[in-house]
């Protein structure tokens, strides 16, 4: 039994670093739509500008719950280069009311039917994609941290690639 174990937890190993040392994936390229179809966005050509955060995300309460984080990350990083995208999977209409109520300050697209997602291999509901000036897929995290942790942890990354300091999206709160 022992055996066994470590030979999975060697493998488990190997794995992980070879993983580790695979090459950074480029973004896929895509021209999407705005909800009224009047204007197209090309993801190749906003990250020649610089980098660029893509949001795959929905209006529930989670993720709008870290919406205030990635408006956040947007004011802090946008003089600086970021663009920050949000792909939303519901249709064009409810997008918008939510768009207009909650006075997002960053681009926002429709995708019902979840092509983005696809694309990105997404399994996640939100998933956050960092990607480089240039198209090179920096960081991929899933899921919805409402304590701010994938939006600090998305901060740093964003820091690193503008050269500049890194901004605290959530305040650290006191144990007692």
């Amino acid at each position: 039994m022992r055996r066994i174990l470590a030979t999975a937890l060697a493998f488990a190993v190997v794995a992980a670093v070879v993983r580790a040392e695979e090459p950074a994936k480029q973004a896929p390229k895509v021209v999407l739509q705005s909800p009224d179809g009047k204007k197209s966005y090309d993801l190749g050509k906003l990250v020649e500008e610089g980098p660029v955060l893509v949001r795959l995300t929905c209006a529930c309460s989670g993720c709008d719950k870290e919406l205030a984080q990635f408006q956040k990350l947007q004011e802090a990083y946008n003089a600086k280069g970021l663009k920050t995208l949000a792909v939303f999977r519901e249709k064009a209409e409810s997008t918008s009311d939510y768009a207009v109520k909650k006075n997002l300050k960053f681009l926002w697209l429709s995708d019902p039917k979840g092509d983005l997602w696809k694309t990105f291999d997404a399994k996640a509901m939100p998933t956050n994609i960092l990607i480089d000036k240039g198209g090179r897929v920096v960081k991929v995290l899933g899921g919805c941290t409402v304590d701010g942790k994938n939006a600090q942890a998305l901060s740093k990354e964003i820091a690193a690639l503008l050269k500049t300091d890194e901004v605290k999206v959530v305040e650290e709160t006191k144990k007692k």
